[in-house]
């Protein structure tokens, strides 16, 4: 009875050590977690894009809907257009023409460009000058390292001649998915 007895002692301690030990481990996971997300924006998480993305995203809309419409008008509408648009217009006085002034900012070319899983850093370097996107790809380089950032995979919208900031920001923040992707290329 005896030899029973305590061999069922031995068993009840060994599992509550183990559940002590398995609970254990279960809070130093949820720990190394909460540290891992300690940097990070709290409300990032809740963000889809970065005002930077969804600014370029607008912008793109606006160029491929201006585009698409000067494409669709006809020449006959440009001849019905521009009689309405001088009744409309006041007459300019006939002293001093003003020079135009040009209201727009030159449009820059905008890329959507895909990193691919597993790339590292001197490759999305390498692909990011290739496509005009960055200048100094030895630049970009030294500026993650001295930053300690990571290339995220994934499809990424960016513009011509982009400072080496920019470029981080994009590449460091949350890709576009394969839709939008798509339709920001079909646009």
């Amino acid at each position: 009875m005896l030899k029973n007895r305590t061999f069922v002692i031995g068993l009840g301690v060994g599992i509550i050590i183990g559940a002590l030990l398995l609970e254990l481990m279960y809070i130093g996971e949820k720990s190394e977690d909460r540290l891992a997300r300690l940097g990070e924006d709290p409300t990032s998480e809740q963000k889809l894009y970065t005002q930077e993305e969804v600014d370029a995203l607008l912008a793109a809309q606006e160029d491929s809907a201006e585009i698409s419409n000067e494409v669709n008008k006809s020449p006959e509408e440009d001849a019905t257009d521009s009689p309405a648009k001088a009744n409309v217009q006041p007459a300019a006085p006939t002293s001093t023409p003003k020079p135009a002034v040009p209201t727009a900012k030159p449009v820059s070319v905008k890329k959507v460009l895909r990193i691919e899983h597993g790339s590292n850093l001197t490759s999305t370097a390498s692909l990011l000058e290739k496509s005009g996107i960055i200048d100094d790809k030895t630049a970009f380089v030294n500026q993650m390292k001295k930053d300690k950032k990571l290339v995220r995979a994934g499809y990424f919208l960016f513009h011509e001649n982009m400072t080496i900031k920019e470029a981080i920001t994009i590449v460091t923040s949350k890709p576009l998915s394969k839709a939008e992707a798509d339709a920001f290329e079909s646009s």
